[in-house]
């Protein structure tokens, strides 16, 4: 299968119809621990930095948050605003959701802020967390989950197979842990948990491919609070 190197925006373009059926090995890693993480979200205001085609969104949304949902893809939104249009007009307190980027979030305040799987996208993550840092609240959560970096220097980019035949691979940047963790320190925030989940058996065996990166770490995960 030929691979094709495109921008950040026209990957999840492309992307945007198939993502949710797409057998991702990094999202069954990492979805499980981010909810872990975000607790208690019932009655909270919730920002979903990032959202995509809103996989996180809908599950604060049922577990009664008041989520909204920013992202620079229109196609990944559209997604997002399909999946979610029956929660808008149901019982959930309520879901919105806004096209723009870390330079242009909206002010809040929110209890929480999750940004999953966006920031090693990006050439720098000092900006991105502390423009998220700005929004909570005092005594407010930040949770961000990336691609790790191991895979990066390894050479596996972010890329995925279409149904057009060619497999997409989209920007991606080298952020070291450390880099993660001094950016959130420096925002102003208290770490409280960073995880590095490994490609255990349990993933091998849903997703056989896995099976070469068995024993290394797929994703950085991480919660911190703002004093």
């Amino acid at each position: 299968m030929d691979r094709v190197k495109v921008s950040t925006l026209d990957g999840y373009a492309k992307w945007a119809d198939s993502y949710d059926a797409y057998s991702n090995g990094l999202i069954r890693i990492e979805e499980p621990i981010v909810r872990r993480l975000l607790g208690d979200v019932s009655g909270k205001r919730v920002l979903d930095a990032g959202c995509g085609t809103g996989r996180h969104t809908v599950w604060l949304a049922q577990h009664g948050a008041q989520v909204t949902g920013v992202d620079p893809s229109a196609a990944m939104l559209a997604r997002a605003r399909a999946k979610t249009g029956e929660l808008e007009n149901a019982t959930w307190p309520g879901v919105s959701f806004i096209e723009g980027t870390f330079a242009t979030l909206p002010e809040g305040p929110f209890d929480v802020v999750l940004d999953a799987l966006v920031l090693e996208h990006l050439p720098e993550v000092a900006s991105p967390i502390a423009a998220m840092a700005r929004v909570l609240v005092s005594g407010g959560r930040l949770v961000v989950s990336v691609y790790h970096p191991f895979f990066l220097l390894k050479g596996v980019p972010p890329h995925f197979a279409h149904a057009d035949g060619v497999e997409y691979e989209m920007p991606a940047h080298v952020h070291l842990v450390s880099d993660y963790v001094r950016a959130i320190r420096a925002a102003g925030l208290e770490l409280e948990e960073l995880l590095e989940p490994i490609v255990d058996d349990a993933l091998v065996a849903v997703q056989p491919n896995f099976h070469k990166h068995r024993g290394y770490p797929l994703a950085v995960i991480i919660s911190a609070r703002k004093p």
